[in-house]
């Protein structure tokens, strides 16, 4: 009877245990599925800038086929983005669930010691995410006047696919493509910031991590982000 009822205290004592490090994986996973979508959002872009500048600058007799390629791709730049924006949401959404759970189980611990620990580290890990989806909606905030411009542009060129309409959006379309790799600069930075982020939620460490004791790099500081930050297209 003795060693029954010790049986029973033990696995009361293990179905208590915490499993809040499977909100954090859940909001981990989420963060670099959006870093990944923010990479395939700036290889559109590529594809787009592509597109347009062979067709503006390298004009072929028959300009239908390339319009269509530009118009394709700008199309896939489009769709690309919606899918790292909703990648984003989720992301937001996981990681406020795990810090919601964070604050739940941290107000149940017993004694100060642990209990101000917990709270100073997630306070850190909080901070962390908050910055990084910060950037992530300064880099949206420009992205979109970006994909606008080039909306613009398509349907300027669709209006007037003619030898005269392919001059008169060059100066545009090269306002485009400056905006744009400052816009891919920023994006290759937000999406390691994101996977760094997600990382730093995992259960899992990664090898290079162990041997910096348990730390994951990848935040960039305000001052490197100043200098680099795109711009709006005029």
């Amino acid at each position: 009877m003795h060693l029954s009822v010790c049986a029973a205290l033990l696995l009361t004592v293990c179905g208590c245990a915490s499993t809040n490090y499977k909100t954090a994986d859940a909001a981990s996973v989420s963060l670099q599925k959006a870093g990944r979508q923010i990479q395939a959002e700036s290889y559109t872009i590529d594809l787009t800038l592509v597109a347009l500048d062979d067709l503006v600058n390298k004009p072929a007799p028959d300009l239908k086929p390339q319009f269509e390629r530009f118009n394709t791709s700008l199309n896939r730049l489009i769709a690309a983005s919606d899918r790292a924006q909703k990648a984003a949401d989720v992301a937001h959404k996981k990681s406020a669930n795990y810090f919601a759970s964070w604050d739940k189980e941290t107000a149940d611990m017993k004694f100060d010691a642990v209990r101000e620990q917990s709270v100073s580290r997630k306070t850190q890990v909080s901070s962390e995410f908050n910055t990084v989806d910060q950037r992530y909606r300064e880099n949206q905030a420009v992205m979109e006047p970006l994909i606008s411009y080039l909306q613009d542009i398509r349907t300027a060129l669709s209006t007037d696919l003619t030898a005269g309409g392919i001059q008169s959006v060059k100066p545009l379309a090269d306002n485009a493509q400056q905006n744009a790799r400052k816009v891919q600069a920023a994006l290759a930075r937000l999406s390691d910031e994101l996977t760094a982020s997600g990382a730093r939620m995992s259960s899992i460490i990664p090898q290079d991590a162990q041997a910096r004791g348990g730390t994951v790099d990848g935040m960039e500081t305000d001052q490197q982000r100043a200098q680099s930050a795109p711009s709006t297209p005029q």
